[in-house]
C-alpha cells in the first residue's frame, strides 16, 4: 500500500507541473520589424563556443523550438558576447560586441537561396539583456528589451527597425546544436 501512494503522489506532482509559471527551456516576448508586431515563444538554449578569439557565450531563443531553425530558415532572437557563460547581472546590448552583448533578431525563409531570400535580420542597437539567475544544474533565467536596425531581405538596400523584448529560462546546449545551424 505505501509504494501505491507513493507512485500516486509522484504522478499528482508530475500533473501539477504544467500548471506552474515556470518556462524551463523556453521564452516568451514580443518581436516587431518594420510596422509587424508578433508574439513570440519557444526554446531558450545557451552555449559556449569555441573561436580564435577564444570562448564566446551564445543564448538562443528560438521561435517554435531548435530544430525548427536551419540553414534554409530560422526565425530567433541571439545574443553573443566574448567570455564564458556571464553572472547574475544587467549587460547592455548594442553594436560592440567587444563592450557589450552583440543581438540579433532573424526570421528568414528561403534563405539558401539568396535571391529567393524574404524576411529581416537586424542588429541590436541599443538595449538590456538582464541574467536574474545561472545555476550549476546548466540553467539561466533573464529578461530582455533591445531595440534594432537592418535590412529587409526581400528589399535589397531597404533598412528596417525593430524591437525585442521578453523573458526567458535557457537550459543548456552542447556546441554542436549551434554550429548544425550555423551559428
Amino acid at each position: 500500500m505505501p509504494r501505491l501512494l507513493v507512485l500516486a503522489a509522484l504522478v499528482l506532482a508530475a500533473a501539477g507541473c504544467d500548471a506552474t509559471d515556470s518556462l524551463l527551456g523556453e521564452f516568451v516576448g514580443r518581436v516587431s520589424v518594420g510596422d509587424a508586431t508578433r508574439a513570440v515563444e519557444g526554446e531558450a538554449v545557451y552555449t559556449v563556443i569555441e573561436t580564435a578569439d577564444g570562448p564566446e557565450f551564445v543564448l538562443g531563443l528560438f521561435v517554435g523550438d531548435l530544430t525548427d531553425s536551419d540553414r534554409e530558415a530560422y526565425d530567433y532572437v541571439l545574443f553573443r558576447r566574448l567570455g564564458d557563460v556571464p553572472r547574475v547581472g544587467g549587460y547592455a546590448v548594442d553594436d560592440d560586441p567587444v563592450r557589450a552583448f552583440g543581438a540579433t533578431i532573424a526570421a528568414v525563409t528561403e534563405a539558401d537561396e539568396p535571391l529567393d531570400a524574404t524576411g529581416a535580420v537586424l542588429a541590436g542597437v541599443d538595449g538590456t539583456l538582464a541574467i536574474t539567475a545561472v545555476d550549476s544544474y546548466g540553467f539561466m533565467a533573464g529578461t530582455y528589451r533591445f531595440t534594432a536596425e537592418g535590412l529587409a531581405l526581400d528589399a535589397p538596400g531597404r533598412s528596417v527597425r525593430g524591437a525585442a523584448s521578453g523573458v526567458f529560462e535557457a537550459r543548456y546546449e552542447a556546441p554542436a546544436a549551434f554550429a548544425r545551424i550555423g551559428l
